[in-house]
Parts: C-alpha cells; sequence; structure tokens
C-alpha cells in the first residue's frame, strides 16, 4: 500500500462524503467524513476489513484557519497536515506539512481563469492542481475527471510522502464541496 506513484480517489454515490482510493486499479482504502462535529473528521479504512489505518482531524472549529492533522491509526505516527493558504479565497492552494510541522509541499488550483469558471459559471468543469515542493519543482499532481461523482486522479513525481498526498486529496475535494 502506497507503494506506487499513481492513485485514484472515487467520490462514492452514498449520503455524506464517502470516497474509495485504488492503487494500480486495486481499492486500498475507504473513508468517510464523520457528520455533526464541530470540527472535521475522516476517517480511512481497510476495504476488506473495515480497519482503521488513518484518521484526520481539524484543529479548530473555523474551516478556513484549520489545519487538517492525518495520523496513522495503527502506529499514532503523524503523517502530516493539511493546511489552506490565506491565497485560498480566489483559487485553491494547500499547504502540506510534514510530521515536524515544516511545508513540504504546495496544491496549488491550475489557473485563475478556470478558478473563476468554476465557482461563478459551471461546477461541471473537472478541478486540477500542481503539487509544487518548497522549490518550485514539480512533484504530483491531482487531476479531476467528468463523472457524476467526483473522481480524480493523484500522481506522485517527486519527494513528497504518497500518503500524505492522496490523504489531502480527500480532504481538499470533501471540505471544498468539489
Amino acid at each position: 500500500m502506497f507503494e506506487g506513484s499513481r492513485y485514484e480517489v472515487r467520490q462514492k454515490i452514498a449520503i455524506g462524503n464517502k470516497y474509495v482510493i485504488s492503487e494500480g486499479g486495486e481499492d486500498i482504502l475507504q473513508s468517510a467524513q464523520k457528520k455533526l462535529r464541530l470540527k472535521e473528521d475522516f476517517r480511512f479504512t481497510d476495504v476488506d476489513g473495515g480497519e482503521e489505518l488513518f484518521k484526520v482531524k481539524a484543529d479548530s472549529v473555523l474551516d478556513t484557519a484549520a489545519a487538517y492533522d492525518i495520523e496513522d491509526s495503527r502506529t499514532g505516527e503523524r503523517v502530516g497536515s493539511v493546511k489552506r493558504s490565506v491565497m485560498s479565497m480566489f483559487k485553491h492552494e494547500y499547504q502540506l506539512l510534514g510530521p515536524d510541522g515544516n511545508v513540504v509541499a504546495t496544491v496549488k488550483e491550475d489557473s485563475w481563469l478556470r478558478a473563476f469558471v468554476r465557482r461563478q459559471l459551471t461546477t461541471w468543469l473537472p478541478f486540477a492542481y500542481g503539487v509544487e515542493a518548497s522549490d518550485g519543482s514539480e512533484v504530483g499532481r491531482i487531476e479531476g475527471a467528468f463523472s457524476l461523482r467526483d473522481r480524480y486522479s493523484v500522481t506522485v513525481t517527486g519527494d513528497v510522502d504518497p500518503r500524505l498526498l492522496v490523504i489531502a486529496a480527500v480532504v481538499i475535494d470533501a471540505i471544498e464541496g468539489n
């Protein structure tokens, strides 16, 4: 699990935000966003046995100021965090923080024009994000596809923890309501 470079995130047709994550065509995780919580709360479980593998919790009640902490449920290890950037009001931008709290990458929506079109004219234009390391080099992509429910391909091309990037794609989709 999380040994490849290409993943697919599919939102399930269900009440609430539920997702299935696959690697190499095989489902590896499923996720559900817990409802009626003051702070956002996601659980990622094994698709076969339902064992909790990762959990994501917001560190504050306010969505705009929250960091979403990702933890390996089996080891208690902090994988990292996802935090909305101040610039995210007009064009989605998130910082990916490593286990030590330092920025390891930034997830940026593809263009200002497409961002405007998505928000003002149609929600049918799929979202696309570039993932850049601190030095500006591309370390991944998150690209939406046309479908009834949200579907993204996540590609890791550089030095970023795939667990952090893939789980971040789910969190971003859920909180943005893409």
